[in-house]
């Protein structure tokens, strides 16, 4: 194919659009088809990493151009078809969803303008789009008065904060902006310069063991190291920030003349959704100078229901905040923000160039540590525009309602026990034998059982439920995910299943239908495995755990 074929088939022009709209309305099809799944295929495709590892093991790109109908074909039958179903209802075991329809609309949309927002002269209505969303959700967190939005809303003195990717860079650029402002010199001086003229004798992060783990990716980015992010202990079952600990640590580094650089508030924990007392870290931290940074990249989006909003009480008073929208906001991958409550403090990254980004210019890329970026904040301002905040404050109550009603399923079931309280959408459980469930509950308060007895029964009972959420995960019908957290019994690494039944379109029948399969599951691989542990059962184990 020649350079005039190439242009005239791929590019648009006043001459091929029947052509263009013929492949859109093709791509849709495969698309419907894809989500609404006739055939009724597996969540995840019955087709091996090995086999996957066969079909893409071409290093070189092809020379020859293999065209758009052949192309077209394989991306279909091969990589849409061994995808996994994350819109299924009975997908519940990740923060990636269903979301609306007119999410594809306005994807398209944005592929279509494929507007740059580092700079005005790629991004015109873009600009002000983003500006626009920007200030949006900072008064949705922040909640400051109308007159001062109208006087930053699109000044470009000041900046109120970036749209990103997602929660990772909005935890990164939070960081750098407290370090720039903590440590003045260390981004033209560098660290450990910066360090040597502040007489510290060292950098921490404080934060809770529930922490997403981007915020040690970013210390380790920002040089400060991620040994140096200081993860406190967690309350039993509440998993959120145990505040006694925490002013014991705070005390033992102003001892060692170390910078506390930031206390990081969790809102929303991507292990068991638990929220840390945010208005205690905000009173530490500004008692101590500490940047207060809160990751709400799953739990901010609560702010919009007026029924549970009050969980999230203390945000307002973070110094900075990310917030993820294709998460609880319901958009398509990717997008994300990060909000500083001073509309000064973003300075401390800004930046100009001779070609772009010019002083006094409304160019986005001023204070961003991004260049080049994708027009994703129209995803945000379309989803607020078509929802509204109510529209999104009966997602948030349905989601949240949801959860609990799963929670009490669980409570209430004879082969499963809660293992974290619920404070938003996510919910941990671990499957238990009948004969057991009783004895587990109460297994803190029992202290003549030899130790090595409950170390025992608790490994048997992860072993066993690793093994159901695998079996689940094949057989294809439903999918949660597992994690294993400290802080169900003292001294024990417990194996629990995740669910975030966050999909508009999951009922309380299918919770209770993924209940019954895994009650299925575990009845039947208990037999197996018990009697394969039995076997090195400790001696005495079966005077106060027994199985049939």
């Amino acid at each position: 194919m020649n350079f005039e074929e190439i242009r005239h088939k791929y590019f648009l022009d006043s001459g091929n659009q029947d052509l263009c709209a013929l492949w859109l309305h093709r791509a849709l099809e495969a698309s419907f088809h894809f989500l609404q799944n006739p055939e009724h295929l597996k969540i995840h495709s019955d087709v091996t990493l090995p086999d996957l590892e066969k079909i893409f093991h071409e290093c070189e790109a092809p020379q020859i151009g293999e065209g758009l109908e052949a192309t077209f074909q394989q991306a279909v039958h091969v990589v849409l078809r061994h995808s996994v179903r994350v819109a299924n209802p009975y997908y519940i075991g990740h923060m990636t969803q269903s979301v609306p329809y007119f999410g594809l609309i306005v994807d398209l949309l944005t592929s279509a303008l494929n507007q740059n927002v580092v700079k005005i002269e790629t991004a015109l209505s873009a600009s002000f789009v983003e500006g626009q969303t920007l200030v949006w959700l900072h008064k949705i967190v922040f909640g400051r008065s109308e007159s001062f939005y109208r006087k930053v809303i699109h000044n470009p003195d000041v900046c109120l904060g970036n749209v990103t990717s997602g929660g990772t860079l909005g935890n990164l650029t939070a960081l750098t902006v407290a370090r720039n402002l903590k440590l003045p010199n260390s981004s033209t001086k560098g660290l450990a310069q910066a360090l040597v003229e502040s007489g510290y004798s060292r950098v921490v992060i404080l934060t809770s063991k529930r922490v997403h783990y981007s915020i040690k990716k970013a210390a380790g980015v920002l040089g400060l190291g991620g040994d140096n992010v200081l993860e406190i202990p967690v309350g039993n079952f509440s998993n959120s920030i145990d505040i006694n600990e925490l002013e014991n640590q705070i005390a033992t580094l102003k001892s060692e003349k170390a910078l506390i650089l930031a206390l990081v508030g969790v809102a929303g924990s991507t292990e068991t959704g638990s929220i840390d007392d945010l208005p205690t870290l905000a009173r530490m931290a500004q008692a101590h100078d500490i940047w207060f940074h809160v990751d709400a990249a799953w739990g901010g989006a609560i702010l919009l229901s007026d029924k549970y909003k009050q969980i999230l009480d203390g945000i307002q008073l973070a110094d900075s905040v990310i917030l993820d929208g294709h998460k609880l906001f319901y958009l398509p991958l990717s997008n994300g923000a990060v909000l500083f409550k001073n509309e000064k403090h973003l300075d401390s990254l800004r930046h100009t160039a001779r070609y772009i980004i010019r002083q006094g210019s409304v160019d986005l890329g001023r204070t961003s540590l991004e260049g080049s970026r994708r027009f994703d904040s129209f995803k945000m301002w379309f989803f607020l525009k078509v929802f509204g905040t109510t529209g999104y404050g009966k997602l948030i109550d349905h989601s949240l309602e949801l959860t609990r009603k799963f929670e009490t399923m669980v409570s209430l079931h004879n082969f499963f026990q809660a293992t974290s309280q619920v404070q938003t959408n996510i919910f941990t459980y671990r499957y238990v034998p009948e004969e057991w469930k009783t004895k587990l509950t109460k297994l803190e308060n029992i202290v003549d059982i030899p130790q090595i007895h409950i170390t025992f029964a608790n490994e048997f009972l992860n072993s066993l439920n690793v093994e159901i959420q695998k079996v689940q995960r094949q057989n294809g019908r439903s999918f949660v995910s597992r994690t294993t957290l400290e802080s169900v019994f003292p001294g024990h690494e417990t194996v629990v299943f995740r669910v975030l039944p966050f999909n508009p379109l999951t009922t309380p029948q299918i919770l209770a239908d993924i209940l019954s399969e895994q009650k299925v599951l575990g009845i039947r691989l208990q037999r197996l495995h018990w009697r394969r542990f039995k076997k090195s059962s400790p001696h005495g184990f079966e005077n106060f755990f027994a199985l049939p």
